[in-house]
């Protein structure tokens, strides 16, 4: 199924970019695939850098799951100490 996939985005890339559309459906940048606990979530959590996803003995994550990023830049020192302040 791995390669399946990847083979069909690779072909709607193709077949757009032939009639000069780019972007025309809004498919993930970053794709996880692996068997089952082959660190799938792991990769996630690290890309976001937190924690968010359940652990534990027989909890496993059979979902799909989109996550939107929002880039937030960090605050200059002249608004985290203006933060502080109030």
């Amino acid at each position: 199924m791995d390669a399946t996939l990847i083979r069909t985005i690779n072909k709607l890339h193709d077949a757009f970019s032939t009639v000069g559309v780019h972007n025309p459906v809004d498919l993930p940048q970053i794709v996880v695939i692996g068997s089952q606990s082959s660190g799938k979530s792991s990769v996630l959590e690290n890309i976001v850098g937190r924690d968010f996803l359940p652990r534990g003995t027989g909890i496993v994550t059979r979902r799909p799951l989109v996550l939107q990023l929002v880039n937030r830049p960090a605050p200059t020192a002249a608004e985290d100490a203006d933060s502080k302040g109030k």
